[in-house]
Parts: structure tokens; C-alpha cells; sequence
């Protein structure tokens, strides 16, 4: 984009021209850099959303692995205290994650 600046207007030469002024672009984003420390909002809300996705799925094999061991009466899948401890991850990553 070009700007047409009119001649009978003379600008200092301070850096703050239109004629002189460049600006430098920052370095494209990688997919590694959304997994850093950021404090662009833009990218905390990326952050968020993929955070609380993985959860959603860590959450949702758990209730399948206890779905899966209620099918029949007999242990089928995990012991009873994988059960238990199944139940009780799969409903704090439910409630607060």
C-alpha cells in the first residue's frame, strides 16, 4: 500500500514520516509457541479451549472404561479399586476441569 503524500508538505526527518517510516513484522507463529507462556489474549483463550478439550476426552474414556465394566456383574475390565478411582477422576475432571 503506497501513500500519496502531497509536495508542499515537508516532514522532519525524525522517523515518524510516512516516507521513512518501516515497519518490521514479528516472526510467524509456530504451532509449539500456543504452549508457552503468553499473555496475548488471543492465544490464553486457544490455550483454554484445547485444555478443556483433552479434558472433555480424558473424562469421556473414563466414563466408557466404567460403562464398559458395568455390562456385566463380574470384573471384567479393572479391579475394583481402579473402579473407584476412575469414579472419582472422572467426576472432578467433570466438575472442575
Amino acid at each position: 500500500m503506497t501513500v500519496d503524500i502531497p509536495h508542499d508538505h515537508h516532514f522532519e526527518d525524525d522517523g515518524t514520516s510516512l516516507s521513512t517510516h518501516h515497519t518490521s513484522h514479528p516472526p510467524a507463529w509456530k504451532w509449539y509457541h500456543y504452549f508457552t507462556f503468553n499473555t496475548d489474549h488471543k492465544v490464553i483463550g486457544i490455550q483454554y479451549l484445547v485444555t478443556a478439550f483433552l479434558f472433555y476426552l480424558i473424562g469421556g474414556l473414563m466414563a466408557v472404561a466404567m460403562r464398559v465394566e458395568l455390562a456385566t456383574p463380574a470384573a471384567d475390565l479393572v479391579d475394583p479399586n481402579l473402579y473407584n478411582a476412575l469414579m472419582t477422576n472422572h467426576g472432578t475432571i467433570m466438575i472442575f476441569l
